[in-house]
């Protein structure tokens, strides 16, 4: 109940800065009102616009942020055991991860044209060096007494690596993750506004250029609510899913 109080107490005070913000500080115009703009949402929502362009944007995340995951976290896993191979791609990484996907929707566009594989390739890039650098943190900082300990005791190299190393890495790739999926919503948004005639940025593109700051706060609202779920539902997936591991950690 407490926590219920809290998170309906900080939506009440979010909107109360924002209907000062649009009514005393600036221009309704600029920023709608929050009335306004729910009354806008309500035919978008009505005749199921805003439900395709949602559908649509969380089709083409869902691609580029699972397959930026395995990837992310096989290679993750292979730099962190690997010492050689790690020396060799640790340079190249560290050059490649500081190019956002934004600064790749050209060369995405050239190489894949303005069909879904570029969004998903712009998602993908946004989330696999996350994952990456998360998951070789995690492999590299399992204790070394927990391996020796469990090599005293008989264990081959496969059962270290699957019952301790991974499950010592498990809080570092969900972590990685849950940054990752941010970073996967703020990437489909430029490649859907340059590149694309449908999803959520999309609808951005289109209502600034029709001038609708109502419709573009819809959007906006949108996508905050889109994030918010999904990185809850995450949450809860990870609670139900991956206790065992994070309690493990927690009392080492």
């Amino acid at each position: 109940m407490r926590a219920a109080a809290l998170f309906a107490g900080s939506i009440v005070v979010a909107f109360a800065l924002w209907q000062l913000l649009s009514t005393v500080l600036f221009n309704p115009f600029l920023i709608p009102p929050p009335l306004v703009v729910f009354k806008t949402m309500v035919p978008m929502v009505e005749n199921g616009e805003i439900f395709k362009h949602v559908a649509i944007s969380l089709a083409r995340v869902a691609v580029g942020f699972t397959t930026g995951c395995v990837a992310g976290i096989t290679f993750g896993v292979i730099l962190g055991r690997v010492k050689l191979v790690n020396e060799l791609l640790d340079p190249i990484i560290e050059l490649l991860r500081y190019l956002s996907p934004t600064a790749m929707i050209p060369i995405a566009v050239i190489w894949f044209g303005i069909g879904e594989l570029s969004k998903y390739f712009l998602i993908f890039w946004g989330t696999f060096f996350i994952v990456l650098i998360n998951t070789v943190a995690g492999v590299m900082r399992a204790p070394v007494i927990r391996q020796r300990a469990s090599e005293c005791l008989g264990a081959s190299r496969l059962q270290i690596f699957l019952l301790v190393v991974i499950p010592s890495a498990a809080p570092y790739i969900v972590t990685g993750m849950r940054i990752a999926m941010a970073s996967s919503f703020m990437s489909i948004i430029p490649a859907e506004i340059l590149a694309a005639d449908s999803g959520i940025g999309f609808l951005l593109q289109q209502s600034s250029v029709l001038l609708q700051t109502n419709r573009i706060f819809v959007a906006l609202l949108t996508i905050c609510v889109l994030g918010f779920v999904s990185d809850r539902l995450f949450r809860i997936l990870v609670d139900r899913m991956l206790s065992r591991y994070m309690s493990y950690i927690a009392l080492t």
